[in-house]
């Protein structure tokens, strides 16, 4: 008897395993059709990806989909969730009203036929991406599919001028500076630091840091933009028809200040430039100014005087 019930037992485990077997093996009718992705997204903007799953079946069937990597950070970390912008012959429950981030893992009713949800991507960092979708039928893997995105980067680069002026017996000279940004997309957290070097005496004399963030104009290929931009709004009230006009005006000031003088320094204190430095006529200095963001790192330099200031404000050279 105990011998009859152990066969039953065995045979009974052997034939739920072999169904088991049959059902995981057994092709689904449920696929991935494809997947389109919005080509041209750069980095910080927002953009969409359409999902299209095929139901073979003659009834609605469950299944959970997984979406990897459609939402990258600043650090470069793939964040868990999606958002879904639209679908079609599906049923889906979001978790709430108001359709925000979802589980990256969502159980959905496919209806016979084609299928199709249109998910929301973003990424704050450039380089190639690879957005993963899985499907899966009670726990079981049906199908994947991946689709490569790439966010192209934007380059960065300076541009230097230098001004020299005179008040009284004083040489003043200016150095203006321009970041410049090629590419589509935003350039947030450029660094720049400037240094003003005392050639005569091989020493740095001052040092400035500051951070930018370049926005080209409307995703334009090209931008550029003043270092150093003084904006004052202005507003002007007519007291007979009430009439408000708002002035705004910008000042574009040097990013470093070189007095040199040929006695006391003047009392003069260039508040509008971060870098001021005074000296005695016939000092030389070099301003260096470096720009990193992320791997990318450009520096220009002038000199102060120049070469052609110096030569020009000879008479003896010049006529030489």
């Amino acid at each position: 008897m105990k011998n009859k019930i152990l066969i039953w037992a065995i045979a009974t485990v052997v034939l739920l395993s072999a169904a088991v077997l049959v059902w995981y093996f057994t092709p689904s009718d449920v696929s991935i059709a494809g997947i389109n992705a919005q080509t041209g997204l750069v980095i910080g903007q927002l953009g969409t990806f359409n999902v299209t799953l095929q139901n073979n079946a003659p009834k609605d069937v469950n299944v959970t989909i997984n979406v990897k990597n459609s939402f990258v950070d600043s650090k470069g970390v793939s964040l868990k969730g999606v958002r879904v912008v639209a679908y079609g012959n599906l049923n889906y429950s979001s978790q709430n009203e108001s359709d925000a981030i979802d589980t990256s893992q969502k159980e959905v009713t496919l209806k016979p036929g084609s299928n199709w949800i249109v998910y929301m991507m973003g990424y704050e960092v450039p380089g190639p991406q690879k957005i993963e979708v899985e499907i899966y039928q009670y726990g079981k893997f049906i199908d994947s599919r991946s689709i490569d995105i790439n966010i192209p980067e934007p380059k960065i680069s300076l541009d230097l001028q230098n001004h020299k002026g005179i008040n009284g017996t004083n040489e003043i000279h200016t150095v203006h500076g321009n970041l410049l940004i090629t590419g589509k997309g935003p350039a947030h957290g450029v660094v720049v630091n400037i240094s003003v070097i005392n050639e005569l005496s091989n020493t740095t004399v001052s040092t400035f840091r500051r951070e930018y963030s370049l926005y080209p104009i409307d995703y334009s290929y090209y931008s550029s933009g003043p270092m150093v931009d003084w904006r004052i709004n202005k507003e002007i009230f007519d007291p007979v028809t009430g009439t408000r006009t708002s002035i705004d005006t910008h000042i574009f000031a040097p990013i470093v200040v070189i007095e040199l003088s040929q006695g006391e320094p003047s009392d003069e204190k260039y508040i509008l430039s971060p870098v001021v430095v005074k000296g005695k006529v016939g000092d030389k200095y070099k301003v260096v100014v470096t720009a990193t963001w992320r791997d990318q790192v450009v520096s220009s330099e002038v000199r102060v005087p120049s070469p052609e200031q110096v030569v020009s404000s000879d008479p003896e050279q010049k006529s030489s």
